[in-house]
């Protein structure tokens, strides 16, 4: 073979794998997986649920919490939607309240029957609400009190988290700052895991 038909071959073979390097790597790219997180990533990075907490509501599938993204392994995979739901249902869990009182909440915001916490979460984010504010009205005495208090949800900015405050004399109000914990996720899912962030 002469000198130039061999560099000639060898050139071909070099073009026809860096295509191909080329090709796969398109795939990748336009292939991206779903943002993946495990169960550590959520407790101590990301929520800072207690890993006791976040194991329980998943496999009870409390609140609508479940690991949605499919495992190729034994342990449980979560999406960036269960980062601001787990998120969302710790952060009312640490305000004080109990099992059935959040399950009313996160029906209210999303405006389902069941209780579904990525779905509220993703409600509060697009709306770009600083808080949700519980308002309760005490049972008063009467011969057959009601099961529970009468409970409202609203999403609200600051100024009208002031107005709410000022219209309920006698009501029970609790604001939950669901725009700072939902900034604080969205800073350190940029910093810790910046290909998965978006």
């Amino acid at each position: 073979m002469r000198p130039e038909a061999k560099r000639f071959a060898d050139l071909s073979l070099l073009l026809t794998s860096i295509h191909h390097s080329l090709y796969i790597f398109n795939q990748m790219i336009s292939n991206r997986r779903t943002p993946e997180f495990d169960a550590a990533d959520i407790a101590e990075l990301l929520v800072g649920i207690t890993p006791i907490y976040l194991q329980n509501f998943v496999s009870r599938g409390l609140h609508g919490l479940r690991a949605s993204v499919k495992p190729r392994t034994q342990r449980r995979l979560f999406s960036r939607a269960d980062v601001f739901g787990i998120g969302l249902v710790w952060l009312l869990c640490e305000s004080g309240l109990r099992r059935d009182p959040i399950d009313k909440i996160l029906s209210d915001i999303a405006r389902t029957k069941k209780p579904n916490a990525n779905l509220a979460a993703k409600k509060l984010l697009e709306s770009q609400a600083e808080y949700v504010v519980i308002v309760r009205q005490p049972r008063g005495p009467t011969k057959t009190p009601a099961k529970n208090p009468v409970q409202e949800t609203k999403i609200v900015n600051h100024s009208e988290w002031r107005k709410i405050r000022a219209q309920n004399p006698t009501g029970v109000e609790m604001a939950i700052p669901v725009g700072h914990k939902f900034r604080d996720i969205e800073k350190r899912l940029e910093l810790l895991f910046p290909s998965q962030g978006a």
